[in-house]
């Protein structure tokens, strides 16, 4: 759009105003009317500014997106968030795991207590299952540290494995 066209459309919104205005009865309804020729008005100004935006940013469809560079960012983008996800859930097993094994050894007296947490998908704790291995012990310390563990964890106490192997308790 060139700047004799733009301001061609300014002076005919304005005459037309001008003209509507003049033809309107002294009414309530004429401060309305002024409110319409005004938006309008600024509408007619400001298209050049729309236009000008509206051609230059980059868009979905665009040669933007189709760049290689950009490609190669978005694609290192992925990589990295999949990255920090792996890091995060890793992190996440090892603190159910501290939490896990020192619960355990709280509740049953012993001092080698080993632990594994799996993580089914991204829904963990609810989704986390606890294997507990420790020194013997009998059936009612077996009740006592899969509630202690599953309260702990905030996981189904059916969830909480354990498995005694032999040895006893140790000091």
């Amino acid at each position: 759009m060139d700047w004799l066209n733009w301001i061609r459309g300014i002076l005919v919104v304005a005459l037309f105003g001008w003209l509507l205005e003049a033809l309107q009865p002294a009414s309530e309804l004429r401060r309305y009317t002024r409110l319409a020729i005004g938006l309008l008005l600024m509408v007619a100004i400001l298209q050049p500014a729309v236009t000008l935006l509206s051609g230059r940013l980059p868009t979905l469809s665009g040669t933007f997106w189709k760049d290689p560079d950009v490609r190669d960012i978005l694609q290192q983008g992925v990589f990295l968030q999949k990255n920090e996800e792996s890091q995060a859930v890793s992190m996440y097993r090892g603190e159910l795991q501290r939490a896990a094994e020192s619960t355990a050894e709280a509740v049953s007296g012993a001092k080698s207590v080993t632990v594994q947490v799996a993580l089914s998908g991204q829904r963990a704790p609810e989704g986390a299952s606890v294997r507990i291995r420790a020194p013997a012990q009998g059936a009612q310390q077996t009740d006592a540290v899969q509630a202690a563990v599953a309260s702990t964890l905030g996981i189904a106490q059916r969830t909480v494995h354990v498995e005694w192997s032999g040895g006893g308790v140790e000091p």
